[in-house]
């Protein structure tokens, strides 16, 4: 449905501008949509925010530092060559000699590399951007005789290096002093009829603070739930690090581990991502899941900056800035959720938080440093601009600017390209990103040109780069750590990575690493990019006490800034985590509504009906089922028009005619044991091309280490003979007792032409390790893949009755598969049926696919497996009829609802997929 989307002073962005100029319409959400004639509101005295120029040229209006410094300023990102100049025109009231005030920094005073002048009419000022400080300054900047009437202005950039303006003044009062930083809004609204009374917005029920990832996951969650909720974005767009702005691979623990793809919100964002934004951005999808929830207000460029307390403990509303024009604005509302990274929220409203690293006694965390300290993770630059250094069709020179940090040579750093800057290009931990934001950007301005020499001049591979030359380099901070506020339970990282603890109050799953970088940033030289990079224990989670504050009692919140240690932090940050999250958060905010409950209060006595509600939206909980006592499936019988046959599907179904090779006596596989007691008969998809006979020893070992082809005990070995020109499935009986969590599976002898296939599909939880004499062990998780299969094994039968055991994937902790799957070698349409004793009243039918959630999804935008065509039918009458029907789907969860319907038996019969011969489907809902 069509949704007016309410933003402070106007700005409407639509959806389809967002998917056909996802350029243009960033920069364009940063210009005002309606300027008041520029004129001298006080007599004598001229006031023009830089932002209020009518075209601003090359000019890019930053408003991301506004927390320092109360407004946006224009900024000439230009790369060495100067911008194109911003241009307006002012109306002076009375002719006469005006004096000329600029305010701006000159970022980097020992080279002062961003300068700019200002022609006033026909004149030209001084040179601007150069004083001596570093900080936020005016400048006298020339004396003008100007006529009444209108008078043309104009930001000339000298340089091209991030010169930046926020106010010009022309005054003829000779007594003018320039306002102070604590007196920039009182003068603005003084000399230009800024009208700062707040509008107030109330009656929302869950206000969330912050669109990223996990923002926007919470808002859209909370509005599905019933609940009246505002989503107050600072930026033109949503999305966070993910958005048209930063444009950063949407990672999860989906690239780390098998089956593990975050599900819910963020699943549906991600699956409209790859089929209509090639890029990356999840700006577009986001923005249109929001618009499509009536109870969802979004206010985009608009940045809370206070709170209004009903008491010490409880918010009642909070201030917001809006960050184009500088009008003001409250809300209120029941809830509040803090999504905006830093905590900010939290901060305003004195919720207990911590900056740094924790010292190693207080969680007996292995990396933690012995004395605690204020050491954060480092930001990196980012934008929507493409590459950051392109090929051309001559010889390109490039030597770093004076004002480029020295870089150690080497970097000791595994560069893989010139197109990308890699994460590591990052300052010290040690830099306060928050409150010196605007330093710490330039910072990575210096380390970034340095980079751009290094890769010229300095390179092994600098041949590579003759004709190279710097094309995107960023303006935008994007923040990996800063505020984590407290909440009932810190996170830790022998939680995490030791451990894998589950908790009763358990909201999701993580599965990135423990991935915390040097403190030194690109500093670090032999000692590496990572502080910590440890794997973590799949099957535990994050639980609730986690995601609201210890003392503020009405407040949730939900990514990077959520209750954890540093070191589990660098699990938990994943933006695909932090998008689980918020879903968790928001969904718990609309409870608070519903039942009149804290956030604490819901954890205390509706945890179980938040993880069924979480688990209704697919979300991914480890260890829990559908247990929804209305959904009628659940006492439903199931059959299916067929199924695939296990051993097949693990043998012959999955190969491709790209299946690739691997050498038999050099690869590892590791593989979760779960609830399996003992290995039958496992298939092995070889290839001997050796020309004879190959005599190899099957060796099976077990382990109770997740991340680890070490420390094993023996279990049997035993000799397998490879006939010549063998090329299949062969079958090797083990019939072996399993006792421990992991078992692995590997071939030893000479054996240099035989190989492994590699396959399209695999099952839970598999790792593969790639062993080389003289190499070191190289864990290469090769995506996707799996060699062999206990085929014996019940847990992998594709039957009909798997759509309603509860669980909607490959569970990793027991290693059942979960769904029903047709057989491949029957035509579509495949119908599974649910039955009933007796007739049942139906008015909603949820559906999950399978849309192979083993792979990430900015590396495979098509997903063969997934049903496309569908028909849900009801026996009515005895004959069959169609109650809905869909064509060329593209989500894995898809909710149905109808009028209601009485029957006591529903199918649903698939008709197509998106490539792939077998219907699969997860799971089927009935209410």
């Amino acid at each position: 449905m069509n949704k007016i989307i309410v933003i402070i002073a106007g700005l409407l962005l639509s959806v389809a501008m967002f998917a056909q100029y996802p350029d243009a319409h960033v920069k364009e959400g940063l210009k005002k949509t309606s300027r008041p004639e520029i004129r001298d509101v006080v007599s004598g005295t001229l006031w023009v925010d830089a932002e209020d120029f009518a075209d601003y040229g090359g000019w890019y209006h930053d408003t991301q530092f506004i927390y320092l410094m109360g407004s946006g300023y224009l900024l000439a990102p230009g790369m060495g060559t100067p911008v194109a100049d911003a241009v307006t025109n002012v109306t002076l009231s009375e002719g006469g000699k005006y004096t000329l005030w600029i305010r701006s920094r000159n970022w980097h005073p020992e080279k002062t590399p961003g300068t700019f002048k200002v022609k006033v009419g026909d004149k030209m000022s001084a040179l601007c951007g150069n004083d001596e400080s570093d900080k936020w300054t005016w400048q006298k900047a020339g004396v003008f005789r100007l006529k009444a009437g209108n008078v043309e202005l104009r930001l000339i950039d000298e340089t091209g290096y991030y010169g930046r303006c926020d106010v010009l003044v022309l005054t003829k009062d000779a007594s003018f002093v320039p306002p102070k930083q604590d007196e920039m809004v009182a003068a603005r609204a003084k000399y230009t009829e800024l009208e700062l009374k707040p509008v107030k917005h109330d009656g929302f029920d869950v206000i969330v603070v912050g669109g990223g990832p996990a923002g926007t996951s919470a808002a859209i969650a909370a509005a599905r739930q019933g609940a009246r909720t505002a989503l107050i974005q600072d930026r033109p767009v949503l999305g966070g690090n993910s958005s048209d702005e930063f444009s950063v691979n949407m990672n999860g623990a989906g690239n780390k581990n098998a089956f593990s793809v975050e599900g819910g919100i963020i699943n549906e964002a991600m699956l409209i991502t790859s089929r209509d934004n090639k890029k990356g951005s999840f700006s577009a999808a986001y923005m249109q899941l929001a618009e499509a929830e009536p109870n969802l207000s979004l206010f985009l460029n608009t940045r809370v900056d206070g709170v209004i307390m009903e008491n010490d403990e409880k918010i009642k509303g909070v201030k917001a800035l809006h960050t184009l024009d500088g009008t003001r604005a409250e809300f209120f509302g029941g809830t509040f959720i803090d999504c905006t990274g830093d905590g900010w929220l939290g901060y305003y409203a004195g919720a207990e938080f911590r900056v740094g690293r924790e010292a190693r006694s207080e969680f007996n965390e292995k990396p933690a440093p012995e004395v605690a300290d204020k050491i954060t993770m480092s930001a990196s630059l980012n934008s929507e601009g493409g590459p950051f250094m392109v090929q051309t069709d001559k010889k390109v020179a490039y030597t770093a600017p004076n004002w480029a940090v020295n870089l150690p040579i080497p970097l000791h750093r595994n560069i893989i390209g010139y197109n990308i800057r890699p994460w590591w290009v990052e300052y010290p931990g040690t830099v306060d990103d928050v409150w010196e934001g605007e330093f710490a950007r330039d910072y990575q301005l210096r380390i970034t040109y340095a980079y751009a020499d290094y890769l010229k001049n300095h390179w092994k591979k600098k041949d590579d780069t003759e004709n190279v030359k710097l094309n995107n380099v960023g303006i935008f901070l994007g923040r990996r750590e800063s505020r984590r506020l407290i909440g009932d339970y810190i996170l830790t990282w022998n939680d995490v990575a030791i451990e894998g603890r589950w908790f009763d109050d358990i909201i999701t799953h993580y599965g990135w690493p423990t991935d915390i970088h040097h403190p030194k940033g690109i500093f670090s030289g032999k000692e590496g990019p990572f502080d910590c990079n440890y794997s973590v224990r799949m099957g535990g989670g994050i639980p609730y006490r986690c995601i609201y504050s210890k003392n503020i009692s009405n407040l949730l919140m939900a990514g990077r800034n959520v209750s954890v240690s540093h070191y589990a932090l660098g699990t938990t940050r994943i933006m695909m985590t932090c998008a689980t999250l918020g879903q968790a958060a928001g969904t718990a905010a609309a409870m608070c509504a519903e039942y009149d409950l804290t956030p604490r209060g819901v954890g205390q006595k509706k945890i179980k009906e938040l993880q069924q509600r979480l688990l209704k939206e697919d979300q991914f909980i480890p260890r829990i089922k559908n247990e929804d006592a209305a959904d009628l499936a659940l006492k439903a019988t199931a059959t299916a028009s067929s199924k695939m046959d296990p051993v097949d599907y693990n043998c012959e179904y999955a190969l491709t005619k790209d299946s690739k090779h691997v050498k038999l006596t050099t690869t590892t596989v590791k593989c979760a044991n779960g609830q399996l007691q003992a290995l039958g008969t496992l298939h092995f998809m070889l290839d001997n091309q050796q020309g004879k006979d190959v005599d190899v020893i099957l060796t099976i070992a077990t382990s109770s280490e997740n991340e680890s082809i070490e420390n094993l005990s023996p279990v049997v070995k035993i000799p397998v003979t490879i006939p010549a020109g063998f090329k299949g499935a062969l079958p090797v009986k083990v019939n072996r007792e399993i006792k421990r969590e992991f078992f692995v599976i590997r071939f030893e002898g000479n054996a240099p032409r035989v190989f492994w296939k590699t396959k399209r599909q695999i099952l839970p939880n598999i790792r593969s390790y790639k062993v080389e004499e003289g190499m070191e062990i190289e864990h290469t998780m090769y995506v996707p893949n799996f060699y062999a299969i206990p085929s014996l094994d019940d847990r992998f039968d594709f039957g009909a009755s798997n759509v309603i055991n509860g669980k909607t994937r490959y569970w990793l902790n027991d290693g059942s598969v979960n769904m029903w799957m047709s057989n491949p070698e029957e035509t579509l349409p495949q119908w599974v049926q649910l039955a009933w004793d007796k007739t049942q009243t139906i008015s909603e039918v949820r559906l999950v696919f399978d849309t192979n959630m083993n792979r990430t999804w900015f590396k495979e935008l098509n997903v063969p497996e997934r049903v496309s065509d569908y028909e849900i039918q009801a026996l009515i009458d005895g004959a069959w009829k169609t109650i809905a029907k869909e064509t060329g789907n593209i989500q894995r969860l898809r909710i149905h609802k109808m009028d209601p319907v009485k029957a006591n038996k529903i199918r649903v019969l698939v008709t197509k997929t998106w490539g792939d011969k077998a219907a699969r489907i997860f799971e089927v809902r009935v209410y």
